[in-house]
């Protein structure tokens, strides 16, 4: 399952950026190809600063999710004012987007602990 939903992404990603592409070649950059534009470029940061973490800190699990939870943040809030999606007055959405999306990413992780777990246990029944 987790294949397929990785696949599913990657090839929504390219098929988004293909689209895009012919459509800013043909009509030009409008307000929501800027905007998934932008999207990916922060999830690409996001993606490096998240694998550097995971490199540099040796933090627990729970230590580890409430760093990136607010470098994250921090990063979308400086990317947000940047790209003119938030102003003073609301800057406060960047935690609950970072919220929503860190909630399905943590659930996510938690099912494939939990599926490794479970193949460790069976390999290990298997030996004994």
């Amino acid at each position: 399952m987790k294949k397929i939903l990785r696949d599913t992404c990657i090839l929504s990603a390219l098929t988004v950026l293909a689209v895009f592409t012919v459509s800013i070649i043909w009509i030009g950059v409008t307000a929501e190809i800027k905007l998934v534009l932008e999207l990916f470029a922060l999830s690409f940061i996001i993606s490096v600063v998240n694998f550097l973490l995971d490199e540099i800190t040796s933090l627990p699990i729970w230590g580890s999710y409430i760093l990136k939870y607010v470098v994250v943040t921090a990063i979308v809030m400086l990317f947000g004012f940047i790209a003119g999606w938030f102003f003073a007055s609301n800057f406060w959405m960047a935690f609950i987007y970072v919220g929503i999306v860190f909630i399905a990413a943590y659930l996510l992780d938690a099912i494939k602990i939990k599926k490794d777990i479970e193949f460790i246990n069976s390999r290990i029944k298997e030996r004994t």
